[in-house]
């Protein structure tokens, strides 16, 4: 199937996604993707080190997504709100996509039917595609993430995507062109302070930004290790804890709230969308009420129901 139940109406991402290619070439370090399921059984045995190297347009894939959607009825719950994303475990705009364009097919087929879409992208490619989205600006919410606005750094664990200034521009065309846009601020990094994050939404602000998502680093497979080999090869100081120690659970406690204060300030508080790790929202090092804090932000089970 072309189009797979999403997981992710728990981050109020979308209750549906597809990913038209396996693989994603903008190679970032921090990213988890690779070490998931619909990466790794399907990407012909590459190891995680290996993400950013290999792209795998699926077979057939616009000529599955057009029987799928023969039989695909959208409605939706009330946390992924009906949205199709596009896309999760690949970025949908990676350099590929500029010859394959098998997510410029997939959009079109998708709108034209009536459903909602929801696109996150590191790539300002996008902008190949802005009156597509401009004449179906009621049925499309565009995003990117945007974890900090260092374009020398994001060179380090972003390599093959677009520097966050550029991603900044292609938001402001988009909203200046009537298209609903979004951000979201993840992974945030535990070397960076709320200082990075108000950065971010300052810079964002004036673009009346639907939602701002925000997650810190998710621990997951290889992506920390790699991260700091990248940091190291750069030369940088900077470096991350091992896997999941016993101050995460602190540590994502405290930047979600900095953050929920940061947006509130904003006048962007209603528009805060926090996604905290339910690891750090179950940890015993924390006190009942914190993990009641970090737990409010978790959908309950009838906001999941696809109704």
């Amino acid at each position: 199937m072309a189009i797979s139940k999403s997981k992710l109406s728990k981050k109020r991402l979308g209750d549906w996604v597809i990913n038209p290619y396996v693989g994603c070439e903008h190679g970032c370090k921090h990213c988890y993707c690779p070490a998931m399921p619909g990466v790794k059984f399907f990407n012909n045995g590459r190891v995680q080190r290996e993400w950013g190297k290999y792209l795998f347009p699926k077979p057939d894939w616009v000529e599955k997504l057009k029987k799928d959607l023969i039989r695909f009825r959208q409605k939706g719950s009330a946390a992924g709100r009906g949205y199709i994303l596009c896309s999760f475990l690949t970025d949908c705009y990676t350099p590929a996509e500029a010859n394959y364009q098998l997510t410029r097919q997939s959009l079109e087929l998708l709108l034209a039917a009536g459903f909602r879409v929801r696109v996150q992208t590191r790539s300002a490619l996008i902008e190949r595609d802005l009156s597509l989205y401009e004449e179906h600006s009621d049925k499309v919410l565009v995003g990117t993430s945007l974890p900090y606005l260092d374009d020398r750094f994001a060179r380090v664990l972003e390599p093959g995507a677009s520097a966050p200034s550029r991603r900044v521009r292609m938001l402001e065309k988009f909203a200046s062109a009537g298209v609903p846009i979004y951000v979201a601020v993840a992974p945030f990094m535990p070397f960076h302070t709320i200082v990075d994050f108000e950065r971010v939404l300052n810079a964002i602000r004036p673009m009346n930004p639907v939602e701002v998502f925000d997650e810190v680093l998710n621990p997951r497979s290889d992506n920390l290790d790699m991260m700091n080999d990248a940091l190291a090869d750069a030369g940088e100081a900077r470096r991350i804890g091992s896997g999941y120690p016993a101050a995460w659970p602190r540590y994502t406690l405290n930047h979600l709230r900095e953050a929920q204060a940061a947006c509130t300030a904003a006048g962007l508080g209603d528009r805060f969308i926090a996604w905290p790790d339910p690891r750090a929202a179950k940890s015993k090092s924390l006190t009942h009420a914190e993990r009641k804090w970090l737990q409010a932000w978790l959908p309950s089970y009838q906001d999941l129901v696809v109704r």
